[in-house]
Order: structure tokens, then C-alpha cells, then sequence
């Protein structure tokens, strides 16, 4: 059987190791799963304006960024990858979308008004499938990346 280890494997040697951020943060992954159609709803950016809460690269986003940023993946990309390394069917971005309110997952998990969701899909039938939603039921993988490139402006 396929496990998400063989896959991660797999991808390391025809691709490289996956990028870590340098003594990465702590962070909780803020996931919902529906486990009989197998789908996961992730946080991919949340709006952080008037908190202390930043991202692996120490950045911050406000709610229009985010949206801009919801946009232009919805429009240029919205395919799902692994790693930032391979495009794959094995898992399908069904929903892209910015919160339009602030709400509370089925878990407990509180969602800001404007945070940048997905809901992901994992279909049976194919072993990298299978082994990518044990490894999100399992929260071996643990969430989703804007995987995007931008240009940072310092403002005095």
C-alpha cells in the first residue's frame, strides 16, 4: 500500500526536499474534514490587521491583500500541487473562497470574516489519493500554501 511517506519520498527524489522555513513558528492548521465525501476545508491566508499573528516568513496580510491574492489564484491557477513541486489530480481544489463572515468550523476552530478557504476533494480509486487523505486525516499533512511569489515594499 501507498503511504504518504512513499509519496513524500518519491517527490523528494525526482524533485528535491520540500522547502522548510528556517525555525518555523508553531502554528495550528486550521482544517475541517467531511470524512464520508472525503474533502478537508483548509485556511490558506488569514487576514491579520490589528494582531500579532504572522506567517512562517514573518509577514503580514490585510483583508484586501488576501483577497487580491484569492482572485488572481482562482483565476490564473487553481490547481492543487504537492510540495509546490508536481500538479496533480490525485486531490482537486473544489471551492476557493473568501470568508464573508466570521464563523466557527464544526471543530471549534474560529474562521476571521475574510480569510482565503478551500475546500479540497481527494478521490477514491487511486493509491496517491488514498495515501494523501490518510496523511490529512492523520495530519500528517497539514495544510495548504499560497505558493505564490510577490514583491515586499518597505514603507518608512
Amino acid at each position: 500500500m501507498l503511504t504518504l511517506e512513499s509519496v513524500i519520498e518519491a517527490l523528494s527524489n525526482a524533485f528535491g526536499a520540500p522547502a522548510k522555513a528556517e525555525e518555523a513558528p508553531a502554528v495550528e492548521v486550521t482544517k475541517s474534514l467531511d470524512n464520508e465525501k472525503r474533502m478537508a476545508l483548509f485556511v490558506v491566508l488569514e487576514p491579520q490587521e490589528g494582531d500579532s499573528t504572522t506567517d512562517l516568513h514573518a509577514d503580514t496580510y490585510s483583508e484586501e491583500e488576501v483577497e487580491k491574492a484569492c482572485i488572481n489564484f482562482n483565476t490564473h491557477c487553481n490547481v492543487a500541487n504537492i510540495f509546490h513541486k508536481i500538479e496533480t489530480q490525485e486531490a482537486e481544489i473544489v471551492q476557493s473562497f473568501i470568508a464573508p463572515s466570521a464563523f466557527t468550523t464544526d471543530d471549534g476552530r474560529e474562521i476571521k470574516k475574510g480569510t482565503w478557504l478551500q475546500w479540497w476533494h481527494f478521490p477514491e480509486g487511486s493509491e496517491v489519493a488514498d495515501a494523501l487523505w490518510e496523511g490529512v486525516k492523520s495530519g500528517e499533512f497539514t495544510g495548504v500554501s499560497i505558493g505564490a511569489r510577490a514583491t515586499v515594499e518597505d514603507i518608512e
